[in-house]
């Protein structure tokens, strides 16, 4: 959609929620994203059953990115489990999802599977984007294989980290209190049994670091989301603890 106008219409699921879910009315304003990232302040001049008219008034500062970059690495999990992920870590300001198989993955797609679900997964991704109020949705990358994932970031200045329920001795918060701030966070979670030891020795080998969400066992979607949390409220812009500048 052109914003370089004086007058836009938006129909599609974009009209859909701002009449049925923000109930806007005539004479509201809101902030308007164009696929470059750039804002603008309109205002609703008319309602219809599927479209909303609006008024481009002027430029306007938009929402800014996390000023750390967390790659969320999440083992394939069943379907709902993993569309939430996608949609609350989306919404908390991950950078990047790669989805992956490992040796205790349950979900196994073939390739027209593999690209239906990640057709799927950027809507949700888009949806959460637009709710949350961010410029951009995040990247999903095609599905991967754990070794993918460990060769991916061999880059010493990327903070690597690996969920591990049996990890007793580094726990995630106070290892991030302690480290100097990072630009870029890898964060490995695995499926719904966990990974194999084999699979742990490999990617303490690639330099990940295991680290424990603390004294309870958390199912595998509440981990990839309190994992991008605690990064964004330690490193990030949740909350009020210092960010990157």
């Amino acid at each position: 959609m052109p914003l370089s106008a004086d007058k836009i219409s938006i129909g599609g699921k974009s009209a859909k929620r701002i009449i049925r879910v923000l109930r806007m009315q005539p004479g509201d304003e809101l902030l308007l994203i164009d696929p470059h990232g750039s804002c603008y302040r309109g205002k609703i001049l008319s309602l219809k059953s599927s479209t909303v008219e609006i008024e481009i008034l002027q430029p306007a500062p938009g929402p800014k990115e996390p000023p750390v970059d967390v790659i969320l690495c999440q083992a394939i999990l069943k379907a709902k489990n993993m569309d939430l992920v996608i949609q609350k870590t989306t919404e908390l300001g991950v950078c990047t999802i790669i989805p992956f198989h490992s040796q205790r993955t349950i979900v196994q797609f073939d390739n027209r599977r593999e690209q239906n679900k990640l057709r799927h997964w950027h809507e949700i991704a888009k949806n959460a984007t637009e709710q949350s109020g961010r410029i951009k949705p995040p990247e999903i990358q095609p599905v991967a294989s754990f070794a993918d994932i460990l060769a991916k970031f061999s880059d010493d200045k990327v903070f690597k980290l690996i969920l591990w329920e049996q990890e007793r001795a580094r726990e995630l918060r106070s290892i991030l209190r302690d480290e100097h701030p990072r630009k870029t966070v890898a964060a490995i979670v695995g499926p719904e049994g966990g990974f194999s030891r084999a699979e742990l020795r490999q990617a303490t080998n690639a330099g990940f670091v295991p680290v424990s969400l603390g004294c309870r066992i958390l199912r595998a979607e509440t981990a990839a989301i309190v994992i991008v949390a605690l990064c964004q409220y330690e490193w990030g812009d949740l909350g009020l603890s210092p960010t990157l500048q």
